[in-house]
């Protein structure tokens, strides 16, 4: 694929609102740098398939360049990458929801995270 060409997906964008190309990469164990903000912010999380980036012309590319340099940095976002994507495929945020509303119906309260959906 496309994605899998290269060594690292790297996407800086400021107005993407979904994030779905960055699921679609880590879902093919490609690592991830990237921004966290909008649509983005709930997907990436720092070590866990992506290396989180400031919105700073210096931590981005030193972040890019920890990635490029380090081959087993790489093997692991890209593993990592592959479970945190699961995570997001339509059942997993469906149930998480779910449970999200029950807790709030037994006890009025809900504390579950209803974005994570990884345990």
């Amino acid at each position: 694929s496309c994605y899998q060409a290269g060594d690292a997906f790297v996407f800086a964008s400021r107005t993407e609102t979904q994030g779905l190309v960055l699921l679609e990469a880590m879902s093919l164990g490609v690592p991830v740098v990237s921004t966290a903000v909008m649509g983005t912010r709930d997907i990436v999380a720092a070590e866990r398939g992506a290396l989180v980036a400031e919105e700073t012309v210096e931590h981005f590319t030193a972040q890019l360049r920890r990635v490029l340099d380090d081959a087993e940095l790489r093997q692991r976002l890209g593993e990592e990458g592959r479970i945190c994507a699961k995570g997001w495929a339509a059942q997993g945020p469906a149930q998480a929801l779910l449970a999200f509303y029950q807790e709030f119906q037994q006890t009025g309260v809900a504390l579950t995270d209803y974005r994570d959906p990884l345990p």
